[in-house]
């Protein structure tokens, strides 16, 4: 989770949730600011995406860096082709599930698509040339928010399409394989619900939505897992989890492109959030539950939540060689 511009690394023993009881591990890094000549110099981070073990980070000062908690590996700074836009979109991928080269996509989008139709371009970063080169453009859609997901090498993103009439909800996916967007289906009716955000599940990777009924004296709210996409880009799914009778009030914070994992065990969704003057908590919803773990007060307005593997808490302090990653004690929970 990035908080108050910091990553923490939380894993949660979801094996009480039954009895209420929640267990939870918490740690913070920081990074030193890789421009600087004082390591004691932090840089707030601003975004992170996760793909296979690698965090993208973008920082306050929009510096793009590559940084594998796990390993250690040597991070790596990237700069983009042109200004840094506000709007741009970051994330990163595979051509293919079987290598572990990785590439790097910029979704960069001009204007302001509520007045009217922005120039949206996409282009991939070359690591061996050190640039990048545009791969498309389109004024069909734009991504309103960042928060994609990564799943099994392959990003996915909720857009928005323009109409003659009105702009609709679409779910997109990027392959790194063909450098294309391809549009997926949604399940059921669109139109009967409401789409709020991504998420992935652990081994093996499904993608997962949140949606919710458009009915307003309705709330309730649904996970679908897609179980097989087919090449005509026909999405097959199956639903997850169910919660009837919910109210807004109950997940505070909800909106489109919100962050949220899912538990496929456990058949939970954790959604974090923070109101007003309250302390930083994860909601934990279940069929039949609904637990808050208190965060012990993070100071943040928003918490960006990261579904990642639970190998990423074993970090050890060391050298990136573009600056250093520090890992604050681990502090227990219960």
């Amino acid at each position: 989770m990035v908080i108050y511009h910091k990553v923490y690394l939380v894993r949660l023993n979801l094996h009480g949730i039954h009895d209420d009881n929640v267990e939870k591990v918490i740690s913070q890094c920081s990074l030193s600011d890789p421009l600087s000549s004082s390591s004691s110099k932090e840089v707030g981070i601003r975004h992170v995406f996760y793909c296979d073990g690698v965090l993208l980070c973008t920082t306050m000062d929009n510096t793009l860096v590559v940084w594998n908690p796990c390993s250690g590996e040597t991070s790596k700074i990237i700069k983009p082709r042109n200004i840094h836009n506000g709007s741009d979109v970051y994330a990163l991928g595979k051509s293919t599930c079987e290598t572990s080269t990785k590439s790097y996509i910029r979704v960069h989008q001009q204007g302001n698509p509520f007045i009217e139709s922005c120039l949206v371009e996409y282009e991939i970063y070359d690591f061996t040339s050190n640039s990048w080169s545009v791969v498309g453009e389109t004024r069909d859609w734009y991504i309103p928010g960042r928060h994609g997901t990564c799943v099994d090498g392959n990003t996915y993103w909720l857009t928005y399409d323009y109409s003659p009439t009105e702009m609709s909800k679409a779910l997109r996916c990027f392959d790194y394989s063909t450098e294309r967007f391809a549009c997926v289906s949604f399940p059921g009716d669109p139109l009967s619900y409401n789409v709020y955000g991504l998420s992935v599940t652990r081994e093996p990777q499904n993608l997962c939505i949140l949606t919710s009924s458009r009915d307003e004296e309705v709330h309730d709210i649904d996970i679908w897992m897609a179980t097989n996409i087919k090449g005509t880009g026909d999405m097959s799914w199956s639903k997850l989890l169910s919660v009837k009778g919910t109210h807004s009030q109950q997940f505070l914070g909800f909106h489109a492109g919100m962050s949220f994992s899912v538990d496929r065990e456990a058949k939970v969704l954790l959604h974090p959030t923070k109101f007003k003057n309250s302390s930083n908590c994860l909601h934990i919803v279940g069929e039949y539950k609904h637990i808050k773990v208190d965060l012990h007060d993070v100071e943040s307005k928003r918490s960006n939540h990261v579904m990642r593997g639970p190998t990423l808490v074993q970090v050890q302090q060391g050298s990136l060689g573009l600056g250093t990653w520090k890992v604050a004690p681990v502090t227990k929970f219960s």
